[in-house]
């Protein structure tokens, strides 16, 4: 599977690693950030993501599954955050979120959005996190 990214150079908005198991999600919330202007590579499994971040040092923000296959999302931003401590996680889930990975969680001061989360949710939090919140693109969005 090649390096699933939309432009060869940095976007404006930043740039993103999306991490789910499910291709379904893994490409609408991919299709719907990159209309949205930001960069976004995609990966299935917590070791090709791994791989990705290795060879993409810009990544702005870290979205992954709870649960994948083989190292859990949690495994995976504690192993890319040894790399690179200001990365900013936001971790999704559909499953149950018990109350030791939620700790774990507000600890580490990441984000979680349960899924399924509308997709002017899932722009709302990334922009959120990134500092580009603006009101006006939230109202903009949940009104298409």
């Amino acid at each position: 599977m090649p390096l699933n990214s939309d432009t060869s150079h940095p976007s404006p908005h930043g740039t993103i690693l999306l991490v789910d198991d499910d291709p379904d999600i893994r490409s609408l919330a991919r299709t719907f950030l990159v209309h949205e202007g930001y960069r976004v590579f995609t990966s299935g499994d917590a070791e090709r993501a791994t791989r990705v971040f290795r060879s993409a040092p810009q990544i702005d923000l870290l979205i992954t599954d709870l649960y994948l296959p083989e190292r859990s999302g949690m495994q995976l931003a504690q192993d890319l955050k040894a790399l690179r401590q200001d990365l900013p996680i936001l971790m999704i889930s559909g499953g149950f979120l018990d109350p030791a990975h939620r700790d774990q969680l507000q600890h580490q001061g990441w984000r979680f959005l349960a899924k399924p989360f509308s997709l002017p949710e899932l722009l709302a939090t990334v922009h959120l996190i990134l500092g580009s919140f603006v009101v006006e693109e939230v109202s903009s969005v949940a009104n298409r």
